[in-house]
């Protein structure tokens, strides 16, 4: 009687533990009715690619220099690949008024003259309480044109303690934001 008395319990606790619910998070971008003009110098941005280790639902920091934490709690509202790009693509617009900004894939006649192509190295919040951002992306100016390449390395600081995930997305959004200055303001004339 005891021993069922005790699994009872057991059984009672078992149910009454419950894993908190995840929470989902996205990059902020700026609205896209206020971005981007009609009949400017038409500039592609793509492909953008991200690290696979960052190819995940969870928010991916680190824990120290040689480990990653992956939040089972704290995750991406829709792919990261697909939230970076759409960000940038909207503060890259922001950040180019007098372009036409064209998102990739882009097909036969709609090619755009300049292509800007972005391959993210980094992404996240690191040990050290810093939200980094590297990439290396390069302009392609028409066909036959050698590609120029560019590196950036964005680095913020992440207000707050390391669980602190809206602090954390607030940084990786401001670090997005901060990519696409540096490339409108290094990109090369047409």
């Amino acid at each position: 009687m005891r021993a069922l008395l005790l699994v009872a319990l057991l059984v009672l606790l078992a149910a009454c533990a419950r894993t908190p619910p995840a929470q989902y998070y996205l990059l902020v971008a700026p609205d896209a009715s206020t971005v981007g003009a009609e009949g400017g110098t038409r500039v592609g941005l793509g492909p953008v690619r991200l690290p696979d280790y960052l190819d995940r639902p969870q928010i991916v920091s680190w824990e120290n220099a040689t480990r990653l934490r992956l939040s089972n709690r704290h995750r991406w509202a829709e792919p990261l690949q697909k939230s970076f790009s759409r960000v940038l693509f909207a503060r890259l617009a922001q950040a180019l008024p007098e372009a036409t900004l064209v998102p990739w894939p882009w097909r036969g006649a709609q090619t755009p003259a300049r292509q800007i192509a972005v391959d993210v190295q980094r992404f996240e919040r690191g040990a050290d309480g810093v939200l980094h951002l590297d990439a290396r992306w390069t302009v392609q100016s028409g066909a036959a044109a050698a590609p120029r390449v560019f590196d950036s390395a964005i680095a913020l600081p992440v207000a707050g303690e390391p669980e602190d995930y809206d602090a954390i997305v607030a940084a990786a959004s401001a670090a997005v934001g901060a990519l696409a200055t540096d490339i409108a303001q290094r990109l090369p004339p047409p």
